[in-house]
């Protein structure tokens, strides 16, 4: 019997007996080798969303109050982003994949998966851990282009977790001069220098806008990528660009903004501040659109994985065993500091 890994509150996690529907046509059907939760949409389980309390108006764009009374009690749900592994059976209409194909795609956290055949992507020469990726570099790969970064440029990524390591990467890709990283884990700011930033700080024991000023001879960077979701970070990113430079917000929140103070440095050196992140299902376009859409942007982080350009090794930490994942994600949830983004084993 297929076995997932599943949460109702985010706090704790068990594995579960899930079978699958009978194979369609069009499907296939995935025996999982390697996999992987996304941190943030696990922490919306802990702290709830903005969904959890109104209604999204998809006509309107405009979030408004619930007529119906909230659930009390939650539903227990998959957890879970992407995987990675071999194809065991194929429907007969599935076409461009066949039995034996190594593939990935988006997923919960399953030893077996199966979908339609044309959402799953040939593995080729990728690693796992470059596999599994693929969503935060995605992420990364519209925010840096969301922030028009340039050659020459100068970028600060506040949150080194996987999209602020893949912005780092795509960063330095894209043309960008000078990269300084901003995360109090120490796991973060090593991995962060390794993969391509001139500096990484700590913004527990330094002012980290300050020394980004310092760094730039006292002008600050043209850009900077906020992706933590914390208050006192989008804060810290004003401050450290030029005057009228560009600050991208990538996360949901934050949510506290008790440290976000919108009458110091926001006037005075009047940032542009982008929101990020263009996702079809939120019928959210490319910036660029028509030149550039969804299917670009994606096809086109893949292809700077396969050409080496960018890679997930190292920033998948640590890597665990399938059945010790209830209580190894649970524990790094509230420790994030001992993790950047946890790998899942099947073998």
């Amino acid at each position: 019997m297929p076995r997932a890994l599943v949460t109702t509150d985010g706090r704790t996690y068990a594995l579960v007996d899930q079978p699958l529907a009978p194979l369609r046509g069009d499907e296939v059907r995935v025996q999982v080798e390697f996999a992987a939760p996304k941190h943030g949409t696990e922490q919306h389980s802990l702290d709830g969303s903005v969904f959890d309390r109104k209604r999204w108006d998809p006509d309107l764009r405009m979030f408004l109050p619930r007529t119906e009374p909230m659930a009390q009690e939650r539903m227990e749900r998959n957890a879970g982003n992407m995987v990675v592994g071999s194809v065991i059976e194929a429907g007969p209409e599935a076409r461009d994949v066949r039995v034996g194909d190594r593939v990935f795609g988006y997923g919960p956290i399953r030893d077996m998966h199966q979908a339609p055949a044309e959402a799953w992507m040939p593995v080729g020469d990728l690693t796992p851990e470059d596999c599994v990726c693929v969503d935060p570099a995605h992420v990364a790969f519209v925010a840096i282009r969301d922030g028009n970064t340039r050659i020459g440029d100068h970028i600060a990524v506040y949150g080194l977790g996987a999209i602020g390591l893949m912005a780092v990467q795509i960063a330095r890709v894209g043309g960008a001069r000078r990269i300084f990283g901003v995360d109090p884990s120490p796991l973060r700011r090593q991995c962060a220098l390794g993969l391509g930033a001139d500096a990484a700080f700590d913004p527990a024991v330094s002012d980290a806008a300050l020394e980004i000023k310092r760094s730039t001879g006292g002008s600050g960077v043209d850009i900077a990528i906020e992706t933590s979701g914390n208050g006192s970070a989008l804060h810290d990113a004003i401050r450290c660009i030029r005057q009228c430079g560009i600050v991208v917000h990538v996360p949901w929140g934050p949510t506290d903004c008790s440290a976000l103070h919108l009458d110091e440095e926001f006037h005075l050196n009047r940032p542009t501040i982008i929101g990020s992140q263009a996702w079809e299902g939120w019928g959210c376009a490319d910036r660029s659109y028509p030149l550039w859409d969804y299917r670009r942007a994606f096809g086109a982080t893949v292809e700077l994985l396969r050409a080496g350009l960018i890679t997930g090794h190292g920033i998948i930490h640590p890597i665990i065993r399938f059945e010790d994942s209830p209580a190894v994600i649970a524990d790094l949830l509230r420790r994030p500091d001992r993790s950047i983004k946890v790998g899942v084993r099947f073998a």
